[in-house]
């Protein structure tokens, strides 16, 4: 897709350039949203340092719902529905199924698999929504990619490296360590060796690539690949795997929330029909949106402190949201994948282009 700055041959300053180059909305929605998502969580961090609770963790779980419901989303779409019909088992039975597996290993007690699933489960989850917008960015500087090879050294390098961060301090968390003491008591070094191994020659086969590209790396793409290498950085600095997670997710959150929100701006904003009222309103008025998707977060927050009265309660509220996570990590790996046609018709050109304009 070409520049913005190439409708005419006029003088253009910095400030246009800039404009221009290749953002997926504007150089201050990108830098801030998604480059540096971690900037807007700040607050949330300096509460885990300072040990301010109800900040950390109440901020933490009403980001963390209010992307888990933002999900909901493209069920509402009209388009959607047939596709969804055409592919019921994925859409309606998988859930099911991994919502049934859930509980049985709950109901089983079996030891640590559930916890092992889902570190490793949202580690993936996580730098691949950072490939996919890396992706935008690539195609958004009309970079020429036969066979894919730049896409997939990147998602390689971004995935590879951020298994390898994600291990750093694997000792830490009590539930997937002790899996691997099961197998051996210096099988977490040889895990690190191991990814710090791969991700080493992904780096290598990246900068390859990179070098024989024919096209210079733009502002926008470079800031982002730097941003997605380093997004699990909490790893190598924190000392608690499950605080480091914690502190790695909040930026995720913000991330997703900010594409979802522009994806639905983008394509329902001056929609007058054709889409439920709920996605009308939401993707034309943040005034609207942040006030539900914050009542629908805190409100999970409430529930987490009435479930602290039992045990019996904090139970069910931790089975209930770790299911949402696995449901969600499915779902979305549904949702954005592009190699169906469905997808790359009713999401990408949306992400590419400026559709819609509604009100801010």
């Amino acid at each position: 897709m070409s520049s913005i700055n190439a409708i005419d041959n006029r003088p253009i300053g910095i400030g246009a350039q800039i404009a221009g180059a290749g953002w997926i909305h504007s150089a201050s929605f990108d830098t801030f949203l998604l480059i540096f998502a971690p900037l807007v969580t700040l607050p949330i961090i300096a509460a885990i340092y300072f040990q301010i609770p109800w900040l950390a963790i109440g901020g933490g779980i009403t980001l963390a719902f209010s992307h888990y419901f933002s999900t909901v989303a493209f069920f509402f779409w009209d388009e959607n529905r047939e596709y969804h019909r055409t592919r019921w088992l994925a859409f309606a039975g998988g859930p099911v199924i991994l919502t049934i597996v859930y509980f049985m290993l709950l109901g089983f007690h079996v030891p640590y698999v559930i916890q092992f699933a889902l570190f490793f489960w949202n580690t993936i989850h996580v730098s691949r929504q950072n490939c996919g917008i890396l992706s935008i960015y690539r195609k958004k500087a009309d970079v020429e990619d036969p066979g894919m090879a730049q896409r997939n050294a990147a998602n390689r390098a971004i995935i590879s490296v951020s298994l390898f961060l994600a291990v750093w301090n694997i000792d830490t968390h009590k539930e997937v360590s002790a899996l691997f003491n099961i197998v051996s008591a210096d099988l977490g070094l040889y895990v690190k060796i191991a990814t710090g191994a791969i991700a080493v020659v992904c780096l290598l086969q990246l900068g390859l690539v990179l070098v024989q590209r024919k096209k210079m790396l733009g502002l926008p793409e470079t800031m982002f690949l730097a941003s997605s290498l380093a997004f699990f950085w909490p790893y190598l600095f924190i000392k608690s795997s499950e605080i480091a997670t914690f502190a790695m997710l909040l930026p995720h959150y913000v991330q997703y929330m900010a594409l979802v929100w522009l994806l639905h701006r983008r394509k329902f904003g001056n929609v007058h029909e054709g889409a439920p009222a709920p996605l009308l309103h939401m993707s034309a008025k943040l005034t609207f949106l942040i006030p539900v998707l914050f009542s629908a977060g805190f409100t999970v927050y409430l529930m987490k402190q009435f479930s602290e009265a039992s045990e019996a309660s904090k139970w069910w509220f931790e089975s209930f949201y770790l299911l949402v996570a696995f449901l969600h990590y499915y779902l979305d790996g549904l949702i954005w994948s592009f190699r169906r046609p469905h997808v790359r018709q009713t999401i990408l050109p949306f992400l590419l282009g400026r559709r819609g304009g509604a009100s801010v």
